[in-house]
């Protein structure tokens, strides 16, 4: 399979600035406006709650957050969704998230704010396919899009 931009550019440089495409990491991450921070993936394994980017076998890139990791490799799950994606292994994984950038302000992943944000949301996925029903009658998909449509 070919090398990715991202795998290209994190392998001479060591990090890369992505704008995500896409609402998986709503509400983390908005649709073509906020931007994270990645770094060169170094082996040494995932902790529970980081976000990498990984290769699917298809070849799509994707960042969910790591909720875990069991006998078929890590476990996986977009904040914007509550099914759990098994199966994914050591060398997919390309970058992990070091912090991003919420319009101009860049929030590191050892802000405070941050850490509650994500245990909270991770800590029950029923709880959290609630508040998605609620999020989304409030804040229709098509809003959240916004912008996709044009690339």
């Amino acid at each position: 399979m070919d090398e990715t931009l991202i795998e290209k550019y994190i392998k001479e440089y060591g990090y890369f600035i992505a704008t995500p495409v896409g609402t998986s990491m709503y509400p983390m991450l908005r649709n073509r406006r906020d931007t994270v921070y990645l770094i060169r993936y170094n082996g040494e394994g995932l902790k529970k709650y980081d976000l990498p980017v990984y290769k699917r076998e298809n070849g799509q890139q994707v960042m969910h957050r790591c909720l875990g990791k069991d006998e078929n490799g890590y476990i996986m799950c977009g904040d914007n969704q509550w099914i759990l994606e098994h199966g994914v292994k050591e060398e997919q994984i390309i970058a992990v998230a070091q912090g991003f950038y919420r319009d101009e302000k860049y929030i590191p992943n050892s802000n405070k704010l941050y850490i509650l944000y994500y245990k909270l949301w991770s800590s029950n996925l029923f709880v959290r396919r609630q508040l998605l029903r609620v999020i989304h009658k409030f804040n229709p998909r098509s809003k959240i899009m916004e912008g996709f449509k044009n690339i």
